[in-house]
């Protein structure tokens, strides 16, 4: 008897390695092209003219320099405040507040 004339299992690895091929070109073309800005250019809470980003990008150019700088560490000071100070917004309910209520 002769061999078969299809023999499946090669040709699933022939179609398999196809697709892995395919798949391997298509990402390659993907992510060859640069990726696109958005549309819109708002301004960014860095391009404001803010006093203390001011400062502070003059302490990153300092560098190390900045540690002996006193107006650098107050610099560094307030932002490390405002980033971890809590201001609770006016509206906002807190769980104390809704259990005194007089009509519980």
């Amino acid at each position: 008897m002769r061999g078969r004339l299809l023999n499946l299992p090669a040709v699933a690895r022939a179609v398999g390695f196809a697709l892995v091929v395919i798949a391997i070109v298509a990402a390659t073309l993907h992510f060859r092209e640069a990726p696109s800005r958005p549309r819109d250019q708002t301004a960014s809470p860095a391009d404001t003219s803010d006093p203390r980003s001011d400062e502070l990008k003059r302490c990153q150019l300092l560098a190390s320099e900045a540690k002996d700088d006193a107006a650098c560490e107050a610099a560094w000071a307030e932002n490390r405040r405002r980033f971890f100070s809590y201001r609770p917004t006016p509206n906002a309910t807190t769980p104390a507040a809704s259990a005194k209520s007089p009509d519980r």
